[in-house]
């Protein structure tokens, strides 16, 4: 379906204003000036011819000669002639004046209306792209704004990228509101059959078996499947924690002592160092909790990467044009094959430790968002992982997250 073009009423509009604005006082004028020109036109040569006629009698009573008044005569005659020209003329040179400059009027409205309608057609036609689902159209508006029409255009192209970031923020709350339920869903699923398999094994495990090797096959067995229940119970738990997540409780934090908090508390089990970039100090209105909780993750699996012999786990502080910051956790470890980043963080409940239960980045990713921020996974130039988390000074207002002072 192509856009409707806007109705012209506008410009129609603006053509009689302009013709009623400019038509009227130059009527006026024109008809003050063919008056003005109609008075002076209408002084005779009358009462002149009459005064040459009483000097001319004169002179021929005096016996003079009249060859100056006969070319007096004349030149009257002529200027009698002009003048009735012109009475004849005027009227129509001022009506032509009137059409010409009416003409020109109209040629400058119909200008001006379209200058002034172009950028209501070119906003028709993005508001229809948005209409589509095309949120990636961008209006051509000049930068700084010419006038309010192109500082509309702008505002328009601004809105387009809010609703893009509104729409990425959408799906990364609903992924993660899906993955919730499925935790949910595992940890209920599974809890029983684990709790009666362990207690299960746990008499079996008591039990006597008639001879020492079958002992100890028996023991064997059980102590794997022990192990494996084991495993399954704090997968079952990690579900359950992840499905019950408390809703952020914003307040302002300091960030750069909290990293050295979480760099601390996961330094004494790395294999490599854990350092804090020295760089500056930063507050932002923040979950301090969930903050821990984020970038604990993230440390965690930095240092769990790790070889004995790799590079040391680097945590920067960066602070981004005084409305947001960026924190990036640096390791040496065998890195990741490409970007992670929004919907790929969340897509599949994935581990490559053998303990793992591959939801340390879904948890991170929604802390992240809940906190209106970005998290990034990337290859590191000089070979591991780059962990990119991006995070505003003030969150966006969510109805669901409790605010304290």
């Amino acid at each position: 379906m192509s856009p409707t073009p806007p109705p012209p009423r506008f410009r129609r509009r603006l053509l009689a204003v302009m013709l009623v604005a400019g038509l009227l006082p130059l009527l006026l004028l024109g008809a003050l000036a063919q008056d003005a020109l109609e008075r002076v036109l209408s002084v005779s040569v009358s009462p002149v011819e009459a005064v040459l006629d009483a000097v001319s009698t004169d002179l021929e009573r005096r016996g003079l000669p009249r060859d100056t008044l006969d070319e007096a005569r004349l030149n009257l005659a002529q200027a009698e002639l002009a003048r009735r020209a012109l009475v004849r003329r005027v009227p129509a040179f001022i009506t032509v004046l009137v059409l010409v400059a009416a003409a020109v009027l109209v040629l400058a409205a119909v200008l001006l209306g379209r200058s002034l309608t172009r950028p209501i057609v070119t906003l028709t036609e993005g508001m229809w792209a948005y209409a589509r689902g095309d949120l990636a159209v961008r209006l051509p508006a000049s930068d700084p704004p010419r006038d309010e029409l192109q500082f509309l255009l702008g505002q328009f192209n601004r809105m387009g990228q809010e609703l893009v970031a509104q729409r990425e923020r959408l799906k990364a709350a609903e992924q993660i509101a899906a993955w919730q339920d499925v935790a949910r869903a595992l940890a209920h699923e599974l809890k029983n059959p684990l709790t009666a398999m362990k207690l299960s094994l746990a008499r079996l495990s008591k039990a006597d078996s008639g001879s020492a090797a079958d002992a100890t096959r028996v023991a064997e067995s059980v102590a794997l499947l022990q192990e494996e229940v084991e495993l399954l119970m704090r997968m079952t738990h990690s579900f359950s924690t992840f499905a019950r997540l408390p809703a952020a409780r914003f307040q302002d934090v300091a960030l750069r002592p909290l990293l050295a908090e979480v760099c601390a508390l996961y330094a004494g089990t790395s294999p490599v160092p854990v350092e804090l970039v020295p760089g500056p100090e930063a507050s932002l209105r923040a979950d301090p909790d969930g903050l821990r909780r984020l970038f604990g993750n993230l440390v965690k699996n930095a240092t769990e990467a790790s070889a004995p012999d790799a590079s040391p786990v680097r945590v920067q502080l960066q602070a981004e044009d005084g409305r947001a910051v960026r924190v990036l956790v640096t390791d040496g470890g065998s890195g990741v094959p490409g970007v992670l980043e929004g919907p790929a963080l969340t897509r599949g409940l994935f581990s490559t430790k053998p303990e793992g239960s591959g939801l340390g980045l879904p948890i991170a990713q929604k802390i992240t968002h809940e906190h209106g921020g970005t998290l990034r996974l990337e290859p590191a130039p000089g070979g591991g992982t780059l962990a990119s988390v991006e995070l505003p000074l003030t969150p966006p207002p969510s109805p669901m997250a409790p605010t304290t002072p």
